[in-house]
């Protein structure tokens, strides 16, 4: 069986391509690579980094990103920044398609925001949540390097658990 290659890259999307596009998860393709079905973020990610910019953060941490497949020249799913580093510390979010699941791509991807993440001074934690019923999510951050902090209660997702990384010295 060949393996598989995690040639996975993170596309920013650009304040004037979100403004265009206004979050159209109906699209086929993005700046010529193809979208796999349910590798788009939820349009709510959209609407928030809209806001989020609008009211005086940074693209950088409002930016929604693509994570292209290149082998397959594949758009196979998102991540963003969910807010702007407050004291040091940044949380993120993720998605991959349904067809590409399983196979160590929502690891790659979290690793490259990660590193993203870390590339900016001001950032030394970089934390995530899981649905504590998603033990796929959960074995993700694991190979990415988080580690669990607790558990809470979160109004629309029910109990999710807490996971952060630290800025490796």
């Amino acid at each position: 069986m060949k393996e598989q290659t995690l040639d996975i890259c993170l596309i920013t999307i650009s304040f004037d391509e979100l403004e265009r596009s206004a979050g159209d998860l109906a699209a086929r393709s993005f700046r010529n690579h193809a979208i796999v079905p349910g590798a788009m973020p939820p349009v709510i990610v959209f609407a928030t980094a809209r806001e989020r910019f609008y009211a005086g953060e940074l693209w950088f941490w409002c930016a929604p990103r693509l994570f292209l497949l290149s082998s397959e020249n594949r758009i196979i799913g998102s991540g963003c920044f969910k807010n702007s580093p407050h004291n040091g510390t940044v949380e993120i979010g993720c998605g991959i398609a349904e067809s590409y699941r399983g196979r160590n791509f929502a690891t790659r991807g979290i690793e490259l925001l990660a590193a993203e993440g870390f590339s900016k001074p001001e950032v030394n934690t970089i934390t995530a949540e899981t649905a504590v019923w998603n033990l796929a999510s959960q074995r993700v951050l694991e190979k990415a390097s988080f580690y669990r902090t607790g558990s809470r209660v979160d109004p629309e997702d029910g109990s999710v658990i807490t996971w952060q990384r630290e800025r490796k010295t």
